[in-house]
């Protein structure tokens, strides 16, 4: 029978290692230390196999930290370490490993974030006057940290895929890094990011606002 196998914990499958983890996260509050030792020694466990292991242990960890995702922009939750000699928490994302990530989904999150600035310009232009109609339900959104600008015509993934084409790369030979401060991806070649930035304000005007959905 298949298994999953992550230091001393063996589970059936790695659905079973997630489920258990999201459990945690909805059972405990944002700033409420992980006190079971099981689920803290399997957190550490998974850090040690995560693709960057030596930057989530550090020189140990202490404890683990369920905290506000609010800082990233999000309104989830998630799991945060307390390393030894270390004030700052550490990010740490148990889907890292148990479920990694694809290329291509981390390019176009490359050059999402790449782009970011533009994106929030966009919005905070479209709110300068007032509340703005969201494009696809047309409700009104009385608050711009309540909408999205996204890409609709063409879709984001098209506009990537047309910019890598124009460039002569696919998802897979495209050369991405994490931000050595900030969370997430960043495209390596900083030359290939200015020019997507050009590229991204010659087809602004696909973009549009959208009411934010709750994660």
């Amino acid at each position: 029978m298949a298994k999953y196998e992550v230091g001393e914990f063996t589970f059936h499958t790695k659905r079973e290692g997630r489920e258990l983890l999201k459990s945690v996260l909805e059972a405990l509050d944002a700033g409420e230390r992980v006190a079971d030792s099981f689920v803290s020694n399997l957190l550490t466990a998974l850090a040690r196999e995560h693709s960057e292991a030596a930057d989530k242990i550090g020189e140990g960890i202490e404890y683990w930290v369920v905290a506000s995702n609010k800082d990233l922009g999000y309104t989830s939750k998630g799991f945060r370490a307390k390393q030894r000699g270390r004030d700052e928490l550490v990010l740490f994302s148990y889907t890292d490993v148990l479920s990694p990530p694809k290329q291509q989904a981390l390019v176009a999150e490359a050059l999402t974030r790449e782009a970011l600035e533009i994106t929030r310009q966009f919005r905070a232009d479209a709110f300068a006057s007032g509340p703005v109609k969201c494009a696809l339900t047309a409700k009104e959104i009385p608050e711009k940290t309540m909408a999205y600008a996204v890409h609709l015509n063409p879709p984001r993934a098209q506009l990537h895929q047309t910019f890598l084409a124009s460039e002569g790369l696919t998802y897979e030979t495209v050369e991405i890094i994490k931000h050595p401060a900030e969370s997430g991806f960043r495209l390596a070649d900083r030359d290939l990011a200015e020019r997507w930035r050009k590229f991204q304000n010659e087809h602004s005007d696909g973009l549009a606002i959208v009411l934010r959905r709750e994660r």
